[in-house]
């Protein structure tokens, strides 16, 4: 079975050894109509025939390998610096003075930041895995919270003022506002939650 980072390794894997065997056709190709046109040149000295068919093999290979391998790692590298600036501005915006808790599109709690630690009084170790039901105050009905998920579910986000308990029991009442992370194909991923007290 499959781990989650297999399928991507292997997906990449498999680019790249299609790309090595493109590369190697391409030179193995490029090699043979050089010798084709060598030969049907005068006869010339062997250094004279070592440096044309260099220079014609070079030539024609560089534009595949620009096109292959030298512009698509430019365009890795300029994407891999946006996601390290989206990634920063990110890190930035999750540590903000308001609690914010993410979970999984199964409701698992992946990431608190300072703020909501400190507000409910648990550690990461305490909090991350669980659901947030660990937070409700028992105080409203179930149907309160179908509701609230039909909400979300529908518009793909939910506002509003309830309670939760935090480590010791105590009520907090607080705004809060869920919204969903979808990925390309709009499928749910990842939950949102920022609290205000």
């Amino acid at each position: 079975m499959f781990d989650n980072y297999s399928v991507p390794q292997m997906k990449h894997h498999q680019s790249v050894t299609r790309l090595l065997i493109i590369l190697t056709g391409s030179v193995f190709l490029m090699e043979l109509l050089v010798m084709f046109f060598l030969d049907m040149l005068p006869p010339m000295p062997k250094m004279a025939i070592f440096l044309l068919d260099s220079t014609l093999l070079s030539t024609l290979i560089f534009p595949i390998f620009y096109f292959l391998v030298f512009r698509p790692l430019l365009q890795n590298i300029t994407e891999l610096r946006q996601a390290e600036d989206n990634l920063r501005t990110v890190s930035v915006a999750f540590e903000s003075k308001d609690p914010i808790l993410i979970t999984d599109a199964h409701s698992n709690i992946l990431r608190a930041n300072k703020m909501f630690l400190k507000m409910t009084g648990y550690s990461s170790e305490e909090i991350i895995g669980k659901n947030p039901r660990v937070l409700q105050t028992g105080r409203y009905s179930k149907d309160f919270y179908n509701k609230m998920w039909e909400q979300l579910l529908r518009n793909g986000s939910w506002v509003g003022e309830t309670r939760i308990k935090d480590k010791l029991g105590h009520e907090l009442p607080i705004g809060m506002v869920i919204t969903a992370v979808k990925n390309e194909q709009q499928e749910t991923t990842h939950y949102v939650a920022i609290y205000n007290l």
